[in-house]
């Protein structure tokens, strides 16, 4: 025929021989429905690299999936702890900056921040081992200011599971500047 385009078929249906639905058919043979089949990248099962199991596997890409993993996991144990409420996707939820917070918040895990907990715990020791003799002073939430040399503005660091009581304490002090109350 003159002057008709036929496009390119790059689906590898052949319409004189197979009707449209037998196409459909066939190319979504053993899969649940018409959409595509789930990926295995971050599924369970054998690393395709090194044929491990993934849990147990050191190769870098089950590394990272499992790093990835449990930042998901616990961004997502501190998103529940603060109160932030979902969003109405939660594939937003994934990420902090998507968070319907009033505080911009960066979680991090793992290994990264095991010199941070080495020094918290220490100090946090150190202020049980101190309060001993004070009256009241074990009832008091614990918090530790890391105030490092050569700068004025200092980094505060305190348990996630005593965030309301720091905070109510903050509030306490600052509504109470002058009272010696303890």
């Amino acid at each position: 025929m003159a002057g008709q385009i036929t496009p390119k078929n790059n689906n590898a249906w052949d319409p004189e021989n197979e009707s449209w639905d037998e196409y459909k058919v066939r190319k979504s043979e053993g899969q649940m429905g018409m959409g595509q089949p789930n990926s295995q990248k971050n599924a369970r099962g054998v690393c395709p690299n090194t044929d491990k199991p993934k849990r147990g596997c050191d190769c870098r890409t089950c590394i990272n999936r499992r790093n990835r993993s449990k930042g998901r996991r616990k961004q997502n144990m501190v998103r529940k702890k603060l109160g932030i409420p979902d969003r109405k996707f939660h594939g937003a939820d994934a990420h902090e900056e998507n968070w319907r917070s009033a505080v911009r918040i960066e979680v991090k895990a793992g290994q990264q921040v095991g010199p941070i907990s080495t020094r918290f715990k220490k100090a946090e020791a150190q202020s049980w081992e101190n309060v001993k003799n004070i009256e009241g002073g074990k009832g008091k939430p614990f918090m530790m200011v890391a105030m490092p040399d050569g700068e004025t503005d200092g980094i505060v660091l305190f348990r996630l599971s005593q965030l309301k009581e720091v905070v109510l304490g903050i509030l306490e002090n600052w509504e109470n500047p002058e009272e010696d109350k303890y």
